[in-house]
C-alpha cells in the first residue's frame, strides 16, 4: 500500500491512475488525497481462486488513517462523514473496461452526518440513492434494468408534481425503495458497515480484470500482457454538492482533428462516473465558462501545464466541488489517426518534442493511409448529434447489437443505440458507425470508437429507437433496420441514405512526418 503524494510510483506495479495522482501531486495540482493496493495483490487474488488477499484488510486500515488525517474527517463518522471512491488502474489505459465504486461508508448513520456536515439533505439522500445502485450493479451483479424501473417511477411522479428534480423526500423514497429492491434481489439486506463495503469494492475492481469486456479490449493490446489492476482509494469530492459543482472530462486539443483547442464536457450537478458512462446527454457547446470562469481558467492552466510535463496531448477528468477544481485522472487522450498526426506536428513544431518523439507518437498509426473525407455535393441531413470521432460511414441500420455482420460484410453495419458503453467494444470494431441519442465525445465507449477509427455521432436529441417494431425514427423520418445510412462525425450530421464522398490526403501534414523518417534514416 503506497499513498500517491508527490513522489515517483511506477505504472507497472501501482497503476498508471495512481502514478499519474502522484505525478499532478508533485506538480501543486489539486488532487483528493488517496492511497493505493498494489497490482500484485491482484494477481495474488486470482491466483487462489478469487479470495481477496489476507493483508488486504490491514492494507486498508492504514490506508484509511492516512485519508483520515489528510481530509479531517472519519470513515464510518456520524458527524463528520469520509466517503471514498475505489478505482481501478492497469500499468497502461483501458477507459472504462474495469469497474469503479463511487461514496463507498454511507449507511442510514452515516448519512446523517452527510446531511448534518453539508446541511443539504436532497444531495445526501441523492449519493445514498447514487451508492446503492452502483454498489448493486457493480459488486452484487444485480441487473441495473431493476433500479432504473425504481428510478423512473419516481421521476415521473416528481414530474407530474411539477418538480423538474426530484425533491429530497423524493430522494428519500428512490434510496429506500433500491434497497428494498437489493435486498429483494440479493435475499439479504444491504451491508451496511463501511470496512466491509470497501473490502467489498475493492474484491469487485480485482475481479472486474477478468470481465469479457477487460479481456476483449487486452486482446486489442499489444505484447507483452498487461499483469493486473491495482485499486486506488480516494477521499471522494461531490460534483452534486450545490449548484456551483459538477463533473467533466477535458482533452487538451481535440482528439478527433487535432486542432489545438482546449474541448471540455461538463455535466453540472454530476459525479465522476456520469459523463464518462455515456449514458446522459451532453450540450457540447456548454463548459463550465459561464457558470464558473475561474474554474474553466484553472482547468486549462493546469492542463496545458500537464501537457507540457507528459509532451503530449491529455485526457483529464475533473470534479468540481462548490467551485473548487480537483482533478481525479489525467492521460495520454486517445485520438484518431488524423488527430495523431496533428498532434505530433504541432508538438514538434512548438519545441515540446523532437522529431524522435513525433515518430515514437505515431507508432503503429497507418500515417501514409489518413485520409480527410468529405461530403461532395449538398446533401440535406435529417439530424445533428455531436460529432464524437471524424470520417464518415455508410451502412445499413443495425437496432440489434448482436445483429451486427449480419447486413453485408464487416464494417458494414451502422449501429443505431439509444446509448453506447465499453461492454459494446466487440460490437463496435466491427461496425462502419455508431449513432446513439445519449453519450459525449468524452465517454468511454466514444473514446474507444474512436481509437477503432470508426465513425461515431452522440447524443443525437431526435433520435427516438423501437427496437420491438425495428424502426427507429431520426428527425422527422422513421427508418426501419435495414436501410441505408450515413453518418459525418466530423459535424455530426445524419444523412439518409448514401451520400458521395471525396477523401483528400493531409499533404503539408505527411510532408512534416516524411522529413522525420528521413532524418531518422539518415542519423
Amino acid at each position: 500500500m503506497v499513498r500517491p503524494g508527490g513522489h515517483a510510483l511506477p505504472p507497472d506495479a501501482y497503476g498508471g491512475k495512481a502514478a499519474n495522482l502522484a505525478r499532478m501531486a508533485s506538480l501543486g495540482i489539486p488532487v483528493p488525497p488517496a492511497f493505493v493496493l498494489h497490482i500484485r495483490l491482484c494477481q495474488e487474488y486470482f491466483a487462489s481462486g478469487g479470495r481477496l488477499p489476507g493483508q488486504v484488510p490491514g492494507l486498508l486500515q492504514q490506508g484509511i488513517a492516512h485519508l483520515e488525517q489528510q481530509a479531517g474527517r472519519g470513515f464510518g463518522s456520524t458527524r463528520r462523514p469520509l466517503l471514498l471512491s475505489v478505482r481501478s488502474g492497469a500499468a497502461v489505459s483501458m477507459p472504462g473496461m474495469m469497474e469503479t465504486v463511487l461514496n463507498v461508508g454511507l449507511n442510514p448513520d452515516t448519512l446523517r452526518g452527510l446531511i448534518t456536515m453539508t446541511g443539504d439533505p436532497r444531495f445526501a439522500w441523492n449519493t445514498y440513492h447514487r451508492f446503492i445502485v452502483q454498489f448493486a450493479e457493480v459488486v452484487s451483479g444485480h441487473d441495473p434494468g431493476i433500479y432504473r424501473e425504481i428510478a423512473g417511477d419516481l421521476e415521473e411522479s416528481a414530474r407530474e408534481k411539477g418538480h423538474e428534480y426530484p425533491d429530497f423526500m423524493a430522494e428519500k423514497q428512490l434510496a429506500g425503495s433500491c434497497l428494498a429492491g437489493y435486498a429483494a434481489t440479493e435475499g439479504s439486506t444491504f451491508p451496511g458497515e463501511p470496512a466491509r463495503q470497501l473490502e467489498m469494492a475493492v474484491e469487485a475492481v480485482f475481479r472486474s480484470w477478468e470481465s469479457p469486456r477487460a479481456r476483449a479490449f487486452r486482446r486489442m493490446l499489444p505484447p507483452p500482457p498487461v499483469p493486473g489492476t491495482a485499486v486506488t482509494v480516494q477521499a471522494m469530492v461531490f460534483g452534486n454538492l450545490g449548484l456551483c459543482s459538477g463533473a467533466g472530462v477535458a482533452f487538451t486539443r481535440d482528439p478527433s482533428t487535432g486542432e489545438d483547442r482546449f474541448l471540455i464536457d461538463f455535466l453540472p450537478g454530476g459525479q465522476g462516473e456520469d459523463v464518462v458512462a455515456g449514458d446522459h446527454r451532453m450540450d457540447a457547446a456548454r463548459p463550465p465558462d459561464l457558470l464558473m470562469p475561474g474554474v474553466s481558467a484553472s482547468l486549462r492552466d493546469w492542463g496545458r501545464l500537464l501537457e507540457r510535463e507528459y509532451r503530449d496531448m491529455q485526457d483529464i477528468e475533473f470534479t468540481v466541488e462548490e467551485g473548487r477544481l480537483f482533478f481525479l485522472q489525467c492521460r495520454p487522450g486517445r485520438r484518431s489517426p488524423l488527430a495523431a498526426l496533428r498532434i505530433a506536428v504541432d508538438l514538434v513544431n512548438e519545441g515540446t518534442i523532437d522529431p524522435a518523439k513525433g515518430l515514437g507518437l505515431l507508432e503503429g498509426v497507418d500515417v501514409e493511409g489518413i485520409r480527410i473525407q468529405e461530403i461532395r455535393g449538398s446533401e440535406t441531413a435529417v439530424a445533428r448529434g455531436v460529432g464524437a470521432s471524424p470520417g464518415i460511414a455508410t451502412g445499413t441500420i443495425v437496432l440489434d447489437p448482436e445483429k451486427v455482420g449480419d447486413r453485408g460484410g464487416p464494417g458494414d453495419a451502422i449501429l443505431v443505440r439509444e446509448q453506447i458503453s465499453p461492454d459494446d467494444l466487440p460490437v463496435i470494431a466491427r461496425s462502419a458507425g455508431i449513432l446513439s441519442a445519449r453519450g459525449s465525445r468524452t465517454s468511454h465507449a466514444a473514446v474507444v470508437a474512436r481509437e477503432l477509427g470508426k465513425v461515431c455521432i452522440v447524443s443525437c436529441p431526435t433520435l427516438r429507437i423501437n427496437g420491438d417494431r425495428g424502426r427507429c425514427r431520426i428527425g422527422s423520418r422513421t427508418f426501419r433496420e435495414g436501410e441505408i445510412l450515413s453518418l459525418d462525425g466530423s459535424s455530426g450530421l445524419v444523412y439518409a441514405g448514401p451520400i458521395q464522398v471525396i477523401a483528400n490526403r493531409p499533404e503539408a501534414l505527411l510532408d512534416e512526418y516524411r522529413k522525420w523518417k528521413e532524418g531518422s534514416v539518415a542519423g
